[in-house]
């Protein structure tokens, strides 16, 4: 029988970046891997919309086209056993499984059963191996809205769209070169989803997801600078997040670098916002480069404010920054509105924490 693995099983799987080449797509060499958020999620929302067009023989049973007995796709202990000392020895327990009929549900404490008798969308699987499958990035993201908070849904949706990798222990990566899935194939699957609970949250915390973050930190920014001042945010205009501004490449002024990724930036007034940490990006190197990047960009005319650890998770530093970037961009906060300093630097927190 197939074994479906969903829910948090499969968000962990995602996001540790061990099953993305199961994504599909060709070999991208160093010198020709897409640099910058453009080019990122144009590469990957095209990857993803084919993927999604194709549907899992396997997942027939969830529409009740299959003629056997419900116990016939009931996980057995041996099953499991062996992904836990397998493919799925990095997992978190209890593994969430799938299941087409409550007479499937087990009752092994190593695994949680899922019930959903109704078919599921084109798309809603990838095959690991034979009869193993594992929820899309985007079902997992479906499924987890009946579960997480509004805010922690839209952090999983950004973590699913990024360009790191976070393992169950809380440790990341940073050497992915596609996300695995984006905004706009979230938003359209959750299109042609129906009968999920908490869908309609979905569809609003994919509105507010960010593509193609680079580290956890990031995201964090990105999320608390840009939500609405009801759920915790600033209430500030969204950034993009890894944008690429091409250097001058002659003259007088030509600069070593052929482009430069900004870690948050807005467009219309030209504003990056740069997070300095030797640990999330490239070693000491990224550091010594920090004064040359800013004086080149200062000459492409963008203004850089640059946030660091000790300042960001301080709520009064987070605020400071908050303040500094709206003055920038021409913008106002409306703190009467919104949360307290001290609890939207615990929500920063929440974000930053894995």
């Amino acid at each position: 029988m197939a074994i479906f693995l969903s829910h948090s099983t499969a968000a962990e799987c995602w996001k540790s970046g061990r099953f993305d080449a199961l994504l599909g797509g060709p070999s991208i060499a160093p010198w020709h891997r897409p640099a910058g958020a453009a080019d990122v999620e144009r590469f990957a929302t095209a990857l993803a919309m084919d993927r999604l067009d194709i549907a899992c023989a396997e997942a027939g049973a969830f529409a009740g086209s299959r003629a056997e007995a419900p116990r016939a796709c009931k996980p057995f202990a041996g099953e499991v056993r062996r992904l836990r000392e397998g493919v799925l020895a990095f997992a978190s327990e209890p593994l969430h499984l799938l299941v087409p009929h409550k007479n499937a549900v087990n009752s092994l404490k190593s695994t949680r059963c899922h019930v959903r008798s109704a078919p599921l969308s084109c798309g809603s699987f990838v095959r690991v191996g034979d009869d193993l499958l594992l929820g899309s990035p985007e079902l997992c993201f479906a499924q987890m809205a009946a579960s997480l908070p509004f805010v922690s849904l839209v952090k999983l949706g950004t973590e699913l769209c990024s360009l790191y990798t976070l393992q169950p222990n809380g440790s990341a990566g940073y050497e992915r070169v596609l996300p695995p899935t984006t905004p706009r194939a979230l938003e359209a699957y959750l299109g042609r989803c129906a009968g999920m609970r908490g869908l309609a949250d979905a569809r609003k915390a994919a509105c507010l997801v960010a593509a193609s973050s680079g580290s956890p930190m990031e995201t964090a920014l990105a999320l608390i600078l840009g939500l609405p001042l009801r759920l915790g945010g600033y209430g500030l205009p969204r950034p993009i997040l890894n944008h690429r501004i091409d250097a001058l490449q002659s003259g007088p002024n030509a600069m070593e670098r052929r482009y430069y990724l900004c870690d948050l930036y807005w467009p219309e007034a030209r504003v990056a916002l740069e997070y300095d940490s030797d640990l999330e990006h490239t070693g000491p190197s990224r550091i010594a480069n920090d004064a040359r990047r800013r004086n080149d960009l200062t000459s492409l005319s963008v203004t850089t404010i640059t946030a660091t650890r000790d300042q960001v998770m301080d709520g009064r530093g987070l605020d400071r920054l908050a303040h500094q970037v709206a003055r920038a961009l021409g913008a106002r906060i409306r703190s009467k509105r919104g949360w307290s300093t001290r609890a939207r630097g615990e929500l920063f927190r929440s974000l930053v924490a894995s």
